[in-house]
């Protein structure tokens, strides 16, 4: 779990962020928006929808699981950004590295951490 201060919760920061922030994704499977929020510190949140998996148990396991990598990462991520991932499929079944990948390439893709 992310710190109470690096958690994004207002929905209307989640909505500022959707409509305001820069794109990056991982082949369709998983994407993320980041917007500059002005604080000392970035913020997250993921986001799983009913579209992925009907059942709460599957879509909160996925929302675990990339939390714990970005809580990985970030101490690499840039400070003072809101981060929107949103996951459009079923990602349950998807070993650690395999989410690791598409994470880090949607941070990419966004240009919030370098290329490798």
């Amino acid at each position: 779990m992310l710190a109470a201060a690096n958690r994004l919760r207002r929905a209307a920061d989640i909505n500022r962020v959707y409509k305001r922030g820069v794109y990056g994704s991982a082949e369709g499977q998983l994407s993320l928006k980041a917007t500059a929020n002005h604080l000392p510190a970035s913020r997250a949140v993921v986001v799983v929808g009913k579209k992925v998996d009907k059942r709460a148990v599957v879509r909160n396991r996925i929302r675990r699981r990339l939390v714990a990598l970005l809580r990985d990462q970030w101490g690499t991520l840039p400070a003072g950004y809101d981060i929107v991932i949103s996951v459009h499929a079923n990602l349950s079944e998807q070993p650690p590295a395999r989410l690791q990948t598409l994470l880090t390439t949607a941070l990419q893709r966004a240009r919030l951490v370098p290329h490798s």
